[in-house]
């Protein structure tokens, strides 16, 4: 059985408070408030609330420790064979234990230290605040915060690297995207925070060559990152992420269209926003029993960019704002217009050339397909209905398949034969169709009858959609279920972009 570890780190080591009978602290339980709640606002910083059993007061006792002390969650890793030492007869284990759920039968070691092959959910450091309770028994309980590393960046700020070139004098974060991407990975590291993983790095290495920032600005580190590629209709949303011995900052993509694949077995997947997952069933996710959101009408997007300029008095460049305005382009509602409601991207991106040929940065304007692909954004944003208070638990989502659902950072969704099923648009497709990016939520952690139970609510996004390949039942060839077996609609039917044998 998966379970998380909980360490902390007062300056002499990690200490494990995970809740062993004799250990003098104990962990009661925790959540995680991760994200944001719509993609065109980056998450915030995960904060961890964490609740400490502190059996002798040493911990209570030493408050001046535990300001900034380090705080790890792990999530303990797959057991192997030899982590099997239970000494229970085979003949006495549960006449309904199988082989593949047989990891459950392991309950792992609390008292072990850090584990470099384990999936970590959380790594930052406690801030101020919280609360200390005497118990009746003479204990106490510990209510503490911790800010995930990504702070660090959030609140890093100071000049970016200028240029000897007199045309750029009192400027700096001058030079081009890649420079720009490799020196805010190199400052990442510096401050301690997950570095930019490879497709997020190379990917922001391709945007066109970026405005330089007044010598009297002192943009945050996040704003500088957020700012290179904020006009690009792939959307990036960044989030820490951890997999097994490693963290990272990643994008992931709220504007790219996404696919989901029936394969030959009756399995479907999705793929989206750079993600893959298998698709859970709607029996193993729980949502509001009555409720769907109406999403607020967005009919623009506005990006914020920038027109570079040349100054015949101190011959040298400058950069004033400028702005893109994107519609719809018939993929909504005639009845909407522009005066509804925008949504604005800030972008360093230049897209206007006041300065001739001293500027030789380009001029960067977006292609009919990326108009066409934010219209495509608009219209799911608009006309998507949202499921409310989804709810991912471990008591019914196998960790090991699910292990991306139940992490505070950013996860894939596709929905089949929920109850909402019966609610079709007007070209037949459920109001809950397609694929879904989880963007931010509350993961929990508490023990229910005496088993450790991750949850996760979730804030969703919905995702454009590839069209579908599909268009009658031969291209299903050869798959050799019965009906019966699909465990669909027609109208979900439609949301099938591919199929595999």
């Amino acid at each position: 059985m998966r379970q998380p570890m909980l360490f902390i780190d007062r300056g002499n080591g990690w200490e494990n408070v995970t809740g062993h009978s004799h250990a003098p602290a104990g962990l009661a339980g925790f959540t995680v408030d991760w994200g944001t709640d719509s993609p065109d606002t980056q998450p915030d910083p995960s904060v961890l609330r964490f609740q400490l059993l502190d059996r002798t007061g040493d911990l209570a006792g030493n408050s001046t420790r535990l300001a900034g002390m380090k705080v790890l969650v792990q999530l303990s890793r797959r057991p192997l064979w030899r982590d099997l030492n239970d000494t229970t007869p085979w003949a006495v284990q549960p006449e309904g234990l199988t082989w593949a759920d047989f990891h459950l039968a392991h309950k792992p070691t609390p008292e072990a230290q850090p584990d470099p092959t384990a999936l970590t959910i959380f790594i930052g450091n406690v801030a101020i605040g919280g609360t200390i309770t005497q118990r009746a028994d003479n204990t106490y309980m510990l209510d503490l915060y911790a800010n995930a590393l990504q702070v660090r960046m959030n609140r890093a700020t100071g000049k970016g690297p200028t240029s000897s070139d007199a045309k750029l004098a009192g400027l700096h974060w001058t030079g081009t995207a890649a420079q720009r991407a490799d020196e805010i990975n190199r400052r990442l590291s510096a401050l301690g925070c997950p570095p930019l993983d490879t497709a997020t790095l190379a990917w922001l290495k391709t945007m066109p060559q970026p405005a330089a920032y007044d010598n009297d600005s002192y943009p945050e580190l996040s704003t500088v990152l957020y700012a290179l590629g904020a006009h690009h209709p792939d959307l990036p949303v960044y989030y820490e992420r951890h997999g097994h011995g490693y963290e990272s900052l990643s994008a992931v993509w709220a504007g790219r269209r996404a696919s989901i694949t029936l394969h030959a077995d009756g399995a479907l997947t999705v793929a989206g926003g750079g993600l893959e997952q298998i698709a859970a069933t709607g029996d193993k996710v729980t949502v509001d029993d009555t409720t769907l959101t109406i999403p607020d009408t967005v009919s623009q997007v506005k990006l914020s960019t920038k027109t570079v300029k040349w100054d015949d008095n101190d011959n040298k460049l400058s950069f004033e704002d400028d702005e893109i305005d994107l519609t719809g382009q018939g993929l909504l509602p005639s009845n909407l217009t522009a005066t509804v409601e925008s949504v604005s991207f800030d972008s360093d991106a230049v897209t206007a050339n006041e300065a001739g040929d001293h500027w030789t940065g380009g001029v960067w304007q977006p292609t009919a397909e990326q108009r066409t692909r934010w219209a495509e954004w608009l219209a799911v944003q608009t006309l998507r209905l949202r499921p409310e208070k989804l709810t991912a638990s471990s008591r019914h989502l196998d960790l090991d398949v699910f292990e991306q659902q139940l992490q505070p950072t950013a996860s894939l969704w596709a929905f089949v034969s929920t109850r909402y099923t019966k609610l079709l648009a007007d070209d037949g497709t459920p109001a809950t169709s397609g694929a879904w990016l989880a963007i931010g939520g509350t993961l929990s952690f508490d023990w229910q009858a005496g088993e450790p139970v991750l949850a996760n609510e979730l804030t969703l996004t919905p995702l454009p959609m590839l069209p579908s390949t599909l268009s009658a039942w031969r291209d299903l060839d050869p798959i050799n279920l019965k009906w019966s077996e699909l465990g669909f609609t027609w109208g979900e039917f439609s949301q099938i972009t591919y199929f595999q044998d």
